[in-house]
């Protein structure tokens, strides 16, 4: 895909963001399998919902906008997904586990806000409607919620 204006760049972000929650279901449920401690596995158990709803409404972004939902890969999710697996095989003790459960996660969440925060600057300045807009902004919202359950859970083990 040639990126000739902001239209083209627009989709193709977006055509990412939608990538990225679509690895995301499956990056979520193995980070749970993987996590050692039930606040851990609770945490990432539980966005399963929150990601299914965030994918919705990227499907009807693509709808409003008139384009073909469809997900465009991502080096740095392939990365991330790469990271995962190379953990999963290697760490057994628990508490490492659960660190790099974590690690994964709150790497995965910076990469989706900085897609959603150039998105919503690129939304816009297209003047794309407000319902677009806010969709952008509540997705951005629920990752920001997410990386800080995170950070909380880390600051806990600091302190423990």
């Amino acid at each position: 895909m040639t990126i000739e204006t902001k239209e083209d760049m627009f989709i193709r972000e977006l055509r990412k963001l939608y990538h990225a929650e679509l690895e995301i279901l499956d990056l979520h449920r193995d980070l749970a399998a993987a996590a050692a401690s039930p606040a851990v596995v609770d945490l990432f158990s539980g966005h399963r919902e929150d990601t299914t709803e965030q994918i919705n409404r990227i499907e009807e972004m693509f709808e409003t906008i008139g384009a073909e939902p469809a997900a465009r890969g991502s080096p740095i999710m392939e990365g991330l997904v790469a990271e995962k697996d190379e953990f999963v095989s290697e760490v057994t003790s628990e508490e490492l586990r659960d660190l790099d459960v974590i690690g994964v996660g709150t790497i995965n969440e910076r990469i989706e806000i900085t897609l959603l925060d150039r998105l919503i600057l690129l939304a816009n300045d297209l003047g794309l409607p407000e319902e677009l807009i806010a969709s952008l902004e509540d997705n951005r919202s629920e990752a920001r919620a997410a990386l800080s359950e995170m950070q909380s859970i880390l600051d806990r083990k600091r302190s423990a």
